[in-house]
């Protein structure tokens, strides 16, 4: 059984430059899919952050005294939170208002927390609650 010459083994050029383009295609399909992984992931961390201030900041007004929360907008915050250091060119306020007109040692409280994200885009967190004097 001899060979002939055409049936020799091996990749002609063609084939070679196929392989070699399907195999780009997917190794720069890989490392796209790895940017956006990073880019969603250091979003996560960010409202994560963004959360973690809210939460502190609410549970700290909770704590102290009905008298001792002081009605007004555009306040800072009185909690310590670290998070906000995760943060770029973050603003945090609070606002809160008296609602005893309607309801008797009420105060209603909204904290927002504005951050610059990803690609220089503007992101807003926000909460709001009520606080009752507590009996």
């Amino acid at each position: 059984m001899s060979k002939r010459w055409n049936e020799t083994r091996g990749f002609t050029l063609i084939e070679a430059t196929a392989m070699l383009f399907v195999l780009t295609f997917g190794v720069m399909g890989a490392i796209q899919m790895h940017i956006v992984a990073i880019e969603k992931t250091r979003a996560l961390q960010e409202y994560g952050a963004a959360d973690e201030v809210l939460q502190n900041e609410i549970e700290t007004l909770r704590a102290l005294p009905f008298e001792a929360i002081a009605v007004g907008s555009g306040q800072p915050l009185r909690s310590a939170t670290p998070a906000l250091e995760r943060l770029m060119r973050v603003q945090a306020t609070v606002d809160i208002v008296d609602q005893s007109a309607e309801t008797p040692g009420l105060k209603q409280v909204c904290v927002k927390v504005r951050w610059i994200g990803e690609h220089g885009r503007s992101i807003e967190r926000s909460v709001e609650t009520l606080i009752a004097r507590k009996r």
